[in-house]
């Protein structure tokens, strides 16, 4: 749950300016806007890589706090939109194991946690747990970098533009996968044919406010509403 949520740079630009809104278990929901509209900004507040500079964040039940980050960051897996900004390790193996190793799980544990959430994005453990990083494909990056927050266990997934510089097989699949992961989910994306077809909830935000907030056809429908926030209409329901 967010709350009244105002955060501005050291800049002193305003990013958020009263944001308020809840997830519900297992809910898909889309959140949407134009650039420079607070979307990014809002992510990085639910588990804690940002803190409010005024309002209320609460995660898992918890008040989003100094104390509780550990919690937060584990209940929240946060995925970026550059898969570059996660993976730093030489093997994806290394890579995967990051966030679990430093849970202390070790031995066959954390190897099988590494294979298990290779295998959830599709990855097959026998062919990609040695493959350096750096030289996979952006597809793969960005599926390396969605199994090493799965491997941490989270409840709640959040996803920044995860279809973002992929070619028509890799989203199709990366949707695929969206919609069978079991987490609530809460993807910030200008793809809004992925959000009419993976989320049954959109927000639109803009302005760091909140502008609306329903069932992802009805909203994704509505040209006038998405005009005005700088958006177009689905390609699905502009022909």
């Amino acid at each position: 749950m967010v709350e009244e949520l105002h955060y501005s740079y050291p800049d002193g630009t305003a990013a958020l300016r009263g944001i308020t809104l809840a997830l519900g278990a297992g809910e898909n929901v889309a959140l949407v806007g134009p650039n420079g509209s607070g979307k990014s900004t809002l992510l990085l507040h639910l588990n804690g890589l940002l803190l409010p500079g005024r309002g209320r964040i609460e995660v898992g039940g918890k008040p989003l706090s100094a104390s509780t980050l550990e919690f937060a960051r584990r209940f929240v897996g946060l995925v970026f939109q550059n898969p570059e900004d996660q993976l730093f390790m030489p093997t994806v193996a290394e890579d995967v194991a990051f966030g679990p190793q430093n849970l202390s799980l070790k031995g066959e544990k954390l190897r099988e946690c590494v294979r298990s959430a290779l295998e959830q994005v599709g990855l097959e453990p026998a062919r990609f747990l040695q493959r350096q990083s750096f030289n996979l494909s952006i597809g793969e990056k960005k599926r390396v970098a969605l199994a090493g927050v799965l491997a941490m266990e989270p409840e709640v997934l959040v996803l920044d533009e995860p279809s973002a510089g992929l070619d028509p097989r890799s989203r199709r699949r990366l949707m695929r996968l969206l919609a069978e992961l079991p987490q609530t989910k809460l993807v910030a994306t200008h793809d809004l044919d992925m959000a009419l077809e993976t989320c049954t909830r959109t927000i639109v935000i803009d302005r760091g406010q909140v502008v609306a907030d329903g069932p992802s056809g009805h909203i994704l429908a509505d040209r006038v509403l998405l005009e005005t926030h700088g958006l177009e209409l689905p390609l699905s329901l502009s022909r």
